[in-house]
């Protein structure tokens, strides 16, 4: 591939986006006419996994090119630590202006993790999500509270995201029309709250196919899938709030998309897109009612499955759909082989360029997508009422284009056929008929990978996070960021001073804001 002119490099993120609710996916009633539009340009991945199904960890895993026992991505509770070289980080250090805009989630003091400009996000730390309705600041309302936004729509995050992302690259562009850019617009929907204007919330009343989840069907469930996917968008819903919540949910996703179709229309009219390889993803999906459940953190593909297109220097033009595994890890060492650059060492992350020139190939450049998560890692300094470090709060998973295998930590291995059982209701690992198959992917599983050495690391970097975690004051959700780095809340005239009385809790700094 060419060194000059480097590609400038656009990272579109949404928030809890389920892999299956878009129109390029096939469903029949979202509209997401912006992303169906990249869709038929792109290559589009339909098994493409997160590291991890919970914001932090999923992010740190991206940024890093690294698994979240290699990176500490234990909970969204912990920070990337200072050793680690981030995707931004080592664009920046070869020539890219790097820009982030909107919801990152980090934690720690380095709120820029090699991003050099920052203009509108979580900047103190938070989680960048506007509670809405505007009563429930500082938390914020899941599926019980969905319906009509309250916040006025030139405030909403994500019209602001839109807005400030084309300012950072247009600015970018007629200042430094020589300089490679490397910008990320990360957007909070369809991450709950689940609101969204009212036209956009009229447009799916009564049109979105309700789902058949038996009566106590949740109780059948792993006991790491009871505990993990619970809380966040409340449990026991009716079946009216069920279905409102999933309308609410569908108008999430199509608002979003028009934001993004604001986004790449604007740059597009610009001429800031060409030479420009643009990547659509998601940090995790959204259980959105199946099986019962709301939220993320467990091993069913709405939840640790992403959507993902890519178009652009290097990638094969034209709409190409692909099935081999790919993870977002993946993301930073495939676009280094895009633009010419080093990959750095020691990442688990692998090059996929050759799949993007050539997306017909048969020879997948990985066999497993792996993704995992540890519900004891919440534990991140001793937090009143987190789970010690017990089994059955932790599993770890690998992904081909077919099948997937799930590990609780002491307990039962799961075993799905995904094109025959895409809803995972059968587990298969104990079918004499799949013994060499669970033999395969367990040793894909347990590659550089073992329970203990995961306990001692968890414990060895619960020592150094102390001093790493920020100190900063809770603020509002969202702040803007001048140029000469003064920061300003964003937000105070929704929630006034009421963030400023909520106490930090003693788990590690900490904020009611950041539970999501």
């Amino acid at each position: 591939m060419p060194d000059h002119p480097k590609p400038n490099i656009l990272l579109v993120m949404t928030d809890q986006h389920a892999p299956r609710i878009a129109g390029f996916a096939g469903d029949p009633v979202v509209q997401t006419q912006h992303l169906d539009r990249l869709a038929g340009q792109a290559v589009q991945f339909d098994t493409a996994s997160c590291a991890s199904p919970v914001c932090t960890p999923s992010r740190m895993c991206m940024l890093t090119g690294r698994e979240a026992h290699h990176c500490g991505a234990w909970s969204n509770h912990w920070i990337i630590f200072p050793e680690h070289v981030t995707w931004p980080k080592h664009f920046a250090a070869h020539g890219y202006r790097t820009g982030l805009i909107g919801k990152m989630h980090f934690g720690g003091r380095d709120q820029m993790q090699g991003f050099q400009v920052r203009p509108y996000g979580d900047l103190r730390h938070g989680l960048g999500h506007q509670p809405d309705p505007i009563d429930y600041f500082p938390s914020y309302a899941g599926a019980p509270g969905a319906g009509i936004t309250e916040i006025p729509e030139s405030l909403l995050q994500d019209n602001v995201v839109t807005r400030e992302a084309l300012s950072f690259v247009l600015e970018h562009s007629d200042r430094e029309p020589d300089v490679p850019w490397f910008a990320c617009a990360s957007y909070s929907r369809p991450h709950s709250p689940f609101t969204a204007p009212g036209r956009y919330i009229n447009r799916y009343r009564d049109r979105v196919p309700a789902l058949d989840v038996p009566e106590r069907h949740r109780e059948t469930l792993d006991p790491f899938v009871q505990l993990m996917a619970c809380g966040e968008t409340g449990d026991g819903l009716a079946a009216e709030q069920t279905r409102r919540a999933r309308e609410a949910y569908y108008a999430c996703v199509d608002f979003v998309d028009d934001c993004i179709g604001r986004l790449l229309s604007g740059l597009e009219s610009a001429g800031c897109l060409e030479n420009t390889i643009v990547i659509y993803t998601s940090d995790h999906g959204e259980m959105a009612g199946v099986h019962g459940l709301w939220g993320k953190g467990v091993y069913f593909e709405p939840s640790v499955g992403v959507p993902l297109l890519m178009r652009g220097p290097g990638i094969l033009e034209g709409c190409h759909r692909v099935r081999h595994p790919i993870s977002l890890m993946d993301l930073f060492p495939t676009t280094c082989a895009l633009a010419g650059l080093p990959i750095p060492d020691g990442l688990d992350g692998l090059d996929c360029s050759q799949l993007l020139a050539a997306p017909d190939s048969t020879v997948p450049p990985r066999d497993f997508a792996p993704s995992a998560f540890y519900a004891y890692g919440v534990r991140a300094r001793g937090a009143i009422g987190a789970p010690e470090d017990e089994p059955h709060r932790a599993m770890r998973m690998v992904r081909d284009s077919d099948w997937k295998y799930v590990e609780i930590e002491g307990g039962e291995p799961l075993l799905f056929d995904m094109i025959n059982d895409p809803d995972e209701d059968t587990n298969l690992a104990k079918d004499p008929a799949q013994a060499e198959r669970c033999a395969t992917m367990r040793a894909a599983l347990f590659r550089d990978f073992s329970w203990q050495r995961v306990h001692e690391q968890l414990a060895a970097d619960r020592e150094r996070l102390p001093e790493l975690m920020s100190g900063q004051q809770p603020s509002m959700p969202n702040q803007y960021m001048l140029p000469d780095g003064r920061v300003f809340d964003a937000e105070g005239g929704l929630y006034g001073a009421r963030w400023l009385h909520v106490p930090e809790l003693q788990g590690g700094g900490i904020i009611p804001q950041q539970f999501g």
